[in-house]
């Protein structure tokens, strides 16, 4: 059973990598042109969503999910929204599928030498916390059993 057990844990994460991105991957798309990381992201077996994408004149914004929640077929394990100019990325939001996968990120946001601004907005039962870099600005957002962060380069060291 213990083996069993061990071999079930392995292959899920085997499986689920794909929605699981590090800081640095998500920093790696900020400049990157829209259909590079698009490309990367469904080979990853994300799913774009153009229901939820669109282009307002020289701005662009797409929409991508993974996976599915055991229980509500129709749910998203995780979400993903990358902005750009001119076609090329200047920033994304990412829909972590849990407390966990927020945290590690969250670790990786504070060991990359980020200052923790003082502001905080709770709006909608939202708690926004802004951290700082000399290259990035990150901004995480947490609600009811969601957890996001949004990345974008900082203009103003």
């Amino acid at each position: 059973m213990k083996y069993a057990l061990t071999i079930l844990l392995c292959l899920s994460a085997l499986f689920s990598n794909g929605q699981n991105l590090k800081l640095n991957q998500l920093k790696s798309f900020i400049g990157q042109p829209v259909s590079s990381v698009t490309d990367s992201l469904v080979h990853r077996k994300w799913v774009e969503r153009p229901e939820l994408s669109g282009v307002q004149g020289r701005q662009l914004y797409k929409t991508f999910s993974y996976g599915n929640h055991e229980s509500e077929q129709s749910k998203a394990l995780s979400w993903f929204r990358i902005q750009a100019d001119d076609e090329v990325i200047n920033q994304l939001y990412y829909q972590l599928n849990g407390i966990v996968a927020y945290n590690l990120i969250l670790k990786e946001i504070k060991e990359a030498g980020t200052e923790k601004k003082d502001i905080q907005d709770i709006e909608n039962k939202q708690i926004s916390t802004y951290y700082l870099s000399n290259d990035y600005i990150f901004q995480t957002i947490i609600g009811t059993d969601s957890y996001t962060v949004m990345v974008m380069p900082n203009k103003n060291p």
